[in-house]
């Protein structure tokens, strides 16, 4: 039997374990155990998303290293932090290998094992761990200088509060990171702003409403479309802006809201242009002009059609270099929403789609879309070769059978009932998803005996709905779940051993936010 005073001992010890195991477990999140090229050499190789601290002297760079420590806990699975003393006499040698001189200190980011950029941003937790989770993307519009005027939420809880609290008129413009058009009309918006500073009492913001806290926002104000400006008034809601995106409109509108906004301009048809070269067709006009041309391509198109939009200054510099080079044939252009007869006659299902003719008959389909290579087909029009047979899918081959291929009706059902599921989001044409897949296959074949992990793969190409739903851009996106209720970009490595270490020892799901 113990005595009160040894148990007592034994409990101050084991508290002092824990601690210490705490205190340990705190600072794993930071890698400092570095020192020899090769090392460091094959951490780049497994580690496609590295961010490395260097410095000269850990006391003159401690307020660095402490941001350091807090954003490396705020990314793990994510990527990975390194830290190197350049003062300590083991790391000195790779400090002078790698040509770094920290004064006091120098931040490398490395991607894909390679070097990438130096770090650019803020020097607090929430830039870096921006950074870290997309260390390719622009800078935050926040920590833009151009934007130092604008008011910017970082979550929904500081907008309502603002809104309590600021009875001044205001303008939100509620924003994505991917949106083409959100990124045009910053510059102006940002302007706007600084200009309404000098009239006082009005109220330029922005809301980032991508992430995943400002959810609520976008759903309470039903926000489906990006840029999207609402105008407020003592604290509520007055109405949705729908003038001109130009600095001068925007201010005009809050000097005076009541003033009904200038219309933003319609877009002029593409066949108003008497300067074109382009031929444009109707229904009624359609086989009468083709049917005398030997050589005829027609593009069929949408007016609202981003890749129209792209292929349309080609398409008409390709058209004069065919007229100045004296290049037989014609360019001919559809408006497939306008003339949706001809679009179905010729099974049309996609924008831009072209088409080659001669003499009014139809021949094949062309993929090209650059000037050059439009009139380089023109000189020698010729059929291309039909595509290769399709590929065997990755769910019906033979050593994929631990992989879970859901569907949009499936998905949730199963991810609810697994509490370490690991989803690689993908494209059977992409060529890094094919990379990855016998890795991946591979980690869910070695963890097949665990029944609370699961490996689960969803072809963007067959469930778009869902792959939207997860702001899927770009293949593979691979994403961790815990019963569904929490969720965390993986930026790991690609190889089955970095899947396995991970399904292994997955984040706490208490770190993460609810979906």
């Amino acid at each position: 039997m113990l005595t009160n005073r040894q148990f007592g001992m034994q409990l101050i010890l084991l508290i002092l374990l824990l601690a210490l195991v705490a205190a340990k477990s705190k600072i794993s999140a930071v890698r400092e155990d570095i020192a020899d090229y090769k090392d460091y050499k094959k951490l780049l190789r497994t580690k496609n998303n590295v961010l490395a601290l260097y410095v000269s002297n850990p006391k003159e760079a401690a307020a660095e290293l402490k941001v350091f420590r807090e954003a490396a806990d705020g990314i793990r699975g994510t990527g990975t932090m390194l830290y190197v003393d350049c003062s300590n006499q083991e790391r000195k040698k790779l400090c002078k290998k790698l040509k770094v001189t920290p004064k006091p200190y120098v931040l490398r980011h490395y991607k894909d094992g390679e070097y990438h950029k130096d770090y650019d941003r803020q020097l607090t937790v929430e830039s870096m761990i921006t950074f870290m989770r997309d260390p390719t993307g622009d800078l935050p519009w926040e920590e833009d200088p151009a934007g130092a005027d604008v008011l910017h939420f970082n979550d929904g809880a500081s907008f309502t509060k603002h809104l309590r609290k600021d009875i001044r008129p205001m303008m939100v413009m509620f924003h994505v990171p991917w949106c083409g058009f959100c990124k045009r009309m910053k510059p102006d918006y940002s302007k706007a702003a600084t200009e309404l500073k000098t009239h006082g009492g009005y109220v330029m913001a922005a809301m980032n409403v991508e992430r995943h806290e400002n959810a609520p926002v976008r759903k309470l104000f039903n926000l489906t479309g990006f840029p999207t400006l609402i105008y407020f008034e003592n604290g509520k809601m007055r109405f949705t802006y729908e003038g001109e995106n130009t600095k001068d409109a925007l201010v005009a509108f809050m000097l005076n809201p009541n003033l009904k906004p200038t219309p933003k301009p319609k877009e002029a048809e593409w066949s108003a242009d008497t300067n074109s070269e382009i031929v444009h067709l109707t229904t009624q006009g359609f086989e009468a002009v083709l049917k005398d041309e030997k050589s005829a391509l027609v593009m069929f198109y949408a007016p609202w059609c981003g890749h129209c939009k792209n292929m349309k200054p080609e398409y008409e510099k390709a058209a004069l270099e065919m007229k100045e080079k004296n290049v037989p044939g014609m360019l001919a252009a559809l408006d497939a929403t306008k003339e949706s007869a001809i679009g179905e006659k010729y099974k049309v299902k996609g924008y831009p789609t072209v088409k080659y003719f001669s003499y009014g008959v139809f021949k094949f389909d062309v993929n090209v879309r650059e000037a050059s290579k439009i009139v380089d087909f023109m000189r020698d029009p010729k059929e291309p070769p039909p595509p290769p047979p399709p590929e065997k899918s990755w769910e019906d081959e033979e050593d994929s059978t631990e992989v879970i291929f859901p569907n949009e009706e499936t998905f949730s059902s199963i991810l609810k009932r697994k509490k370490h599921a690991l989803v690689m989001f993908y494209a059977p044409w992409c060529g890094h998803c094919k990379h990855t897949k016998p890795e991946f296959t591979a980690a869910a074949n070695a963890m097949q005996d665990d029944p609370r992990v699961a490996f689960v793969a969803i072809d963007c190409t067959k469930y778009v709905n869902l792959c939207a739903k997860y702001n899927v851009r770009g293949y593979p996106t691979f994403i961790y779940f815990s019963y569904l209720k929490t969720k965390l970009d993986y930026n790991g490595g690609r190889n089955s051993e970095d899947f396995i270490a991970y399904m292994k020892n997955p984040p706490s799901p208490k770190e993460h936010s609810e979906l």
